[in-house]
Protein backbone atom coordinates (compact mmCIF):
# COMPACT_ATOMS: atom_id res chain seq x y z
CA UNK A 1 0.00 0.00 0.00
CA UNK A 2 1.09 3.73 -0.45
CA UNK A 3 2.05 5.78 1.81
CA UNK A 4 -0.78 7.64 4.12
CA UNK A 5 -0.78 12.06 2.18
CA UNK A 6 0.59 13.97 4.51
CA UNK A 7 -1.50 17.11 3.43
CA UNK A 8 -5.14 17.39 2.46
CA UNK A 9 -4.33 18.59 -1.17
CA UNK A 10 -2.10 14.89 -1.70
CA UNK A 11 -4.80 13.34 -0.19
CA UNK A 12 -7.33 14.91 -2.66
CA UNK A 13 -5.17 13.71 -5.20
CA UNK A 14 -4.81 10.39 -4.39
CA UNK A 15 -8.59 9.89 -3.98
CA UNK A 16 -8.96 11.10 -7.79
CA UNK A 17 -6.32 8.72 -8.79
CA UNK A 18 -7.91 5.42 -7.53
CA UNK A 19 -11.14 6.81 -8.35
CA UNK A 20 -10.12 7.11 -12.06
CA UNK A 21 -8.20 3.71 -11.87
CA UNK A 22 -11.15 2.19 -10.69
CA UNK A 23 -13.48 3.75 -12.96
CA UNK A 24 -11.26 2.16 -15.62
CA UNK A 25 -11.42 -1.45 -13.93
CA UNK A 26 -14.78 -1.16 -13.72
CA UNK A 27 -15.12 -0.12 -17.47
CA UNK A 28 -12.35 -3.24 -18.72
CA UNK A 29 -15.07 -6.03 -16.16
CA UNK A 30 -17.98 -4.14 -18.13
CA UNK A 31 -16.28 -4.68 -21.76
CA UNK A 32 -15.19 -8.32 -20.84
CA UNK A 33 -18.81 -9.49 -19.07
CA UNK A 34 -19.67 -8.06 -22.91
CA UNK A 35 -17.29 -10.47 -24.39
CA UNK A 36 -18.17 -13.37 -22.56
CA UNK A 37 -21.86 -12.79 -23.52
CA UNK A 38 -21.11 -12.30 -27.08
CA UNK A 39 -18.90 -15.56 -27.24
CA UNK A 40 -22.21 -17.47 -26.20
CA UNK A 41 -23.59 -18.95 -23.19
CA UNK A 42 -25.32 -17.83 -19.92
CA UNK A 43 -23.15 -15.86 -17.86
CA UNK A 44 -24.69 -14.90 -14.42
CA UNK A 45 -23.74 -11.96 -12.76
CA UNK A 46 -22.73 -12.89 -9.27
CA UNK A 47 -24.08 -11.40 -5.72
CA UNK A 48 -27.38 -9.61 -5.15
CA UNK A 49 -29.01 -6.50 -7.23
CA UNK A 50 -31.29 -4.10 -5.68
CA UNK A 51 -33.85 -3.13 -8.15
CA UNK A 52 -35.38 0.23 -7.86
CA UNK A 53 -37.67 2.24 -10.61
CA UNK A 54 -36.83 5.32 -11.75
CA UNK A 55 -38.88 7.22 -14.08
CA UNK A 56 -41.05 4.48 -14.82
CA UNK A 57 -37.97 1.66 -15.65
CA UNK A 58 -36.62 -0.57 -13.11
CA UNK A 59 -32.95 -0.96 -13.13
CA UNK A 60 -30.55 -2.80 -11.10
CA UNK A 61 -28.01 -1.31 -8.80
CA UNK A 62 -25.26 -3.63 -7.23
CA UNK A 63 -26.10 -4.14 -3.75
CA UNK A 64 -22.41 -4.29 -2.37
CA UNK A 65 -22.68 -0.31 -3.58
CA UNK A 66 -25.62 0.12 -1.51
CA UNK A 67 -25.16 0.93 2.16
CA UNK A 68 -28.57 1.67 2.87
CA UNK A 69 -31.99 2.83 1.73
CA UNK A 70 -34.02 5.47 3.61
CA UNK A 71 -37.33 7.05 2.57
CA UNK A 72 -36.61 11.28 0.78
CA UNK A 73 -36.28 13.00 3.56
CA UNK A 74 -36.57 17.73 2.74
CA UNK A 75 -33.57 18.27 0.90
CA UNK A 76 -31.57 21.80 0.90
CA UNK A 77 -31.34 23.33 -2.03
CA UNK A 78 -27.76 24.19 -3.43
CA UNK A 79 -27.57 26.63 -6.12
CA UNK A 80 -25.63 26.44 -8.86
CA UNK A 81 -25.11 22.95 -9.63
CA UNK A 82 -26.59 20.99 -11.95
CA UNK A 83 -30.14 20.00 -12.49
CA UNK A 84 -29.52 16.56 -11.41
CA UNK A 85 -27.91 17.62 -8.21
CA UNK A 86 -31.23 18.19 -6.53
CA UNK A 87 -29.78 19.00 -2.87
CA UNK A 88 -28.53 18.20 0.31
CA UNK A 89 -29.36 16.38 3.88
CA UNK A 90 -27.88 15.34 6.70
CA UNK A 91 -27.39 11.20 7.50
CA UNK A 92 -26.20 9.99 10.38
CA UNK A 93 -23.99 13.21 10.84
CA UNK A 94 -22.86 13.92 7.85
CA UNK A 95 -23.66 16.01 4.67
CA UNK A 96 -24.59 14.22 1.72
CA UNK A 97 -25.57 15.42 -2.33
CA UNK A 98 -28.54 14.13 -3.28
CA UNK A 99 -28.48 12.79 -7.36
CA UNK A 100 -31.88 12.72 -8.90
CA UNK A 101 -31.75 9.93 -11.60
CA UNK A 102 -35.11 10.57 -13.80
CA UNK A 103 -33.47 14.34 -14.50
CA UNK A 104 -30.35 12.29 -15.46
CA UNK A 105 -32.62 10.69 -18.35
CA UNK A 106 -34.28 14.30 -19.02
CA UNK A 107 -37.38 13.60 -16.44
CA UNK A 108 -38.79 16.21 -15.04
CA UNK A 109 -41.08 15.56 -12.29
CA UNK A 110 -41.58 16.26 -9.02
CA UNK A 111 -40.54 12.90 -6.30
CA UNK A 112 -43.40 11.62 -4.63
CA UNK A 113 -43.51 11.01 -0.80
CA UNK A 114 -42.97 7.85 -0.95
CA UNK A 115 -39.66 8.35 -2.96
CA UNK A 116 -36.56 6.76 -1.66
CA UNK A 117 -32.71 8.28 -1.20
CA UNK A 118 -30.23 4.89 -1.82
CA UNK A 119 -27.69 6.07 0.13
CA UNK A 120 -24.18 4.63 -1.98
CA UNK A 121 -20.76 3.61 -0.28
CA UNK A 122 -18.13 5.60 -1.51
CA UNK A 123 -15.89 8.40 0.00
CA UNK A 124 -17.96 11.08 -0.89
CA UNK A 125 -21.90 10.44 0.74
CA UNK A 126 -24.05 10.50 -2.34
CA UNK A 127 -27.74 9.18 -2.48
CA UNK A 128 -29.23 8.53 -5.51
CA UNK A 129 -33.47 9.53 -5.33
CA UNK A 130 -35.34 6.87 -6.90
CA UNK A 131 -39.23 6.27 -7.29
CA UNK A 132 -39.50 2.92 -5.53
CA UNK A 133 -37.77 0.06 -4.24
CA UNK A 134 -38.66 -2.99 -5.17
CA UNK A 135 -36.81 -6.25 -4.09
CA UNK A 136 -33.09 -8.01 -4.59
CA UNK A 137 -32.60 -10.00 -7.48
CA UNK A 138 -29.82 -12.76 -6.95
CA UNK A 139 -27.63 -13.71 -9.98
CA UNK A 140 -29.07 -11.85 -12.88
CA UNK A 141 -28.77 -13.27 -16.04
CA UNK A 142 -26.69 -11.02 -18.25
CA UNK A 143 -27.51 -10.76 -22.00
CA UNK A 144 -25.67 -9.39 -25.06
CA UNK A 145 -28.61 -7.69 -26.33
CA UNK A 146 -32.73 -7.26 -26.81
CA UNK A 147 -34.45 -10.32 -27.48
CA UNK A 148 -36.97 -9.28 -30.67
CA UNK A 149 -40.09 -7.90 -30.05
CA UNK A 150 -38.32 -6.04 -26.56
CA UNK A 151 -37.67 -2.58 -26.79
CA UNK A 152 -34.13 -0.96 -25.87
CA UNK A 153 -34.04 1.62 -22.71
CA UNK A 154 -33.76 5.33 -22.38
CA UNK A 155 -30.80 4.55 -20.25
CA UNK A 156 -29.19 2.92 -23.13
CA UNK A 157 -28.07 7.23 -24.14
CA UNK A 158 -26.56 7.96 -20.48
CA UNK A 159 -23.49 6.58 -20.26
CA UNK A 160 -24.60 5.12 -16.90
CA UNK A 161 -25.29 1.38 -18.26
CA UNK A 162 -23.10 -1.55 -17.86
CA UNK A 163 -24.85 -3.69 -19.18
CA UNK A 164 -28.39 -5.35 -19.66
CA UNK A 165 -29.41 -8.23 -17.48
CA UNK A 166 -32.67 -10.93 -17.88
CA UNK A 167 -34.51 -11.01 -14.35
CA UNK A 168 -37.90 -13.70 -13.46
CA UNK A 169 -39.65 -9.85 -14.52
CA UNK A 170 -37.76 -9.25 -17.17
CA UNK A 171 -35.13 -7.26 -18.94
CA UNK A 172 -33.34 -4.62 -16.46
CA UNK A 173 -30.68 -1.73 -17.20
CA UNK A 174 -27.96 -2.56 -14.86
CA UNK A 175 -26.31 0.66 -13.19
CA UNK A 176 -22.67 1.90 -12.81
CA UNK A 177 -22.57 2.87 -10.02
CA UNK A 178 -19.21 4.70 -10.06
CA UNK A 179 -20.36 6.28 -13.45
CA UNK A 180 -23.28 7.68 -10.71
CA UNK A 181 -20.70 8.20 -8.18
CA UNK A 182 -18.46 10.18 -10.61
CA UNK A 183 -21.34 12.72 -11.34
CA UNK A 184 -21.83 13.94 -7.88
CA UNK A 185 -17.88 14.72 -8.34
CA UNK A 186 -18.36 17.32 -10.65
CA UNK A 187 -20.09 19.44 -8.49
Amino acid sequence: MAETPTTPAEAQARRASVQQRLNSLENEVTRLRRELVHLGGEHRLPGLYLTVEVAGTQVLLPSESVQEVVRLVELQPLPGTPAHIIGAFIYRGVSALAVDLASLMGVRREPSLDAHLVVCVGDRTVALLVDHVQDIVEAPLLVDQVAEGEARTAWDKTGLMAGLCRTAEGLRPLLRTSALLAISEET
